[in-house]
């Protein structure tokens, strides 16, 4: 019995590793930008941030320094993580192969240390992975192809940004006082309807006339002017107008787009953490049982 859940262990690790492998969004660099988050200059980003003057670009170095600390530490986790979880689950499977057909009975004491030394060091690294990814999914923010403001604007699910008050200016829905950052989407809302294509707001946009058209705020440095102090003071001056300024935007809207890629990176990402929770639960399990193998292995003990 000990020798066949030993078996079904090891291999449930290897396919659970192998799936994680298959998912895992730095390795397959599904998110966007993260084929260089090893290779990223995070001094010089430190650089910038201590000679920046300007509060807002400040404020933008400080994410984007922080952001990328932690994407370098990612990348490197999963990696080693994952292609050690294939190769020691492998080991641990041919030798739950040699033991199950009675091929390797004098070696059963050597299997049950192998066992037990790969479920602990696996069960701590992929722990660790696990965190991190999970730390990363839940509060990194989302970068897009722009270089001069690499994040991406939360919104809500009519993808407003701000709406216009009774006082000509525009309140902003995301604003937290003394929260610079919660004005940006991390990877966890990128399920979410508003950050992915919509037949509907897909109609409005290609609306010439229509307020969601005209009223959108771009995902760039150049229109900070227009959203700027909603990270500061939680509104924004207003009212902005189009059609020759005879109609008003009583809203303004994230910039629209018609991928379905967030979903994608969402859905691959939630898969890679599910699926490193059963490694983790099959690393426990293989630990006890190598265990259980040494010592049946071991007179006396």
């Amino acid at each position: 019995m000990k020798k066949t859940l030993f078996l079904i262990l090891s291999g449930a690790i290897v396919i659970f590793s192998i799936i994680c492998i298959c998912t895992a969004p730095i390795i397959n660099k599904i998110v966007n930008g993260s084929s260089s988050w090893n290779t990223a200059n995070c001094q010089k980003l430190s650089d910038d941030y201590e000679r920046e003057t300007d509060v807002f670009k400040k404020s933008f170095e400080k994410i984007s320094l922080k952001e990328c600390r932690n994407r370098k530490a990612m990348y490197g986790l999963e990696h080693s993580t994952l292609i050690l979880d294939v190769i020691l689950g492998f080991v641990c499977l041919i030798l739950g192969l040699l033991h199950y057909f009675d091929i390797a009975k004098p070696f059963e004491k050597i299997t049950g240390i192998i066992g037990l030394s790969t479920g602990i060091i696996e069960f701590i690294l992929t722990m660790i992975y696990l965190g991190y990814s999970s730390y990363i999914f839940t509060n990194g923010f989302v970068t897009t192809d722009d270089q001069d403001i690499p994040l991406l604007f939360k919104r809500n699910e009519d993808w407003k940004l701000a709406e216009l008050s009774d006082e000509n200016y525009y309140k902003c829905l995301f604003y937290e006082a003394g929260e610079f950052s919660s004005f940006f989407a991390t990877y966890s809302d990128l399920g979410k309807k508003q950050y992915n294509y919509n037949k509907e707001k897909y109609q409005a946009n290609s609306d010439s006339d229509s307020e969601f058209a005209n009223c959108q705020v771009k995902d760039n440095l150049a229109d900070i002017s227009n959203i700027g102090p909603c990270f500061v003071f939680g509104y924004t001056l207003g009212p902005a107008t189009y059609s020759s300024d005879t109609k008003t935007c009583n809203n303004l809207y994230a910039r629209y787009n018609n991928s379905f890629e967030n979903k994608y990176v969402y859905d691959r990402w939630i898969t890679t953490i599910i699926f490193s929770c059963f490694i983790i639960v099959c690393d426990i399990g293989l630990a006890i049982f190598g265990f259980l193998l040494f010592k049946s292995s071991t007179p006396g003990l």
